[in-house]
């Protein structure tokens, strides 16, 4: 009998939104990033854990982790 377990790393944009940089204080388009990581066994994704979210400034590259709260604001804030 085999079983087959898995880690794997998951990355999922949530919005692009425009404001100051921290680091480069550019105004530039901001992409707010969920990331986490998956237990797999056999095939079926079980569940999600060492979730976070991190904004990435478009100029610059600097990475800027933040509440996931603030994720979900700015990203509904982008759609609206």
């Amino acid at each position: 009998m085999f079983l087959f377990i898995g880690v794997f790393h998951r990355e999922r944009e949530l919005a692009v939104v425009r404001f100051h940089c921290d680091h480069c204080h550019e105004e530039a388009a901001q992409h707010i990033v969920e990331s986490g990581s998956r237990l797999w066994i056999f095939f079926l994704p079980l569940f999600t854990f060492s979730r976070r979210c991190v904004v990435v400034c478009e100029h610059c590259g600097w990475i800027t982790e933040v509440s996931r709260e603030f994720a979900k604001e700015a990203a509904a804030r982008a759609r609206a």
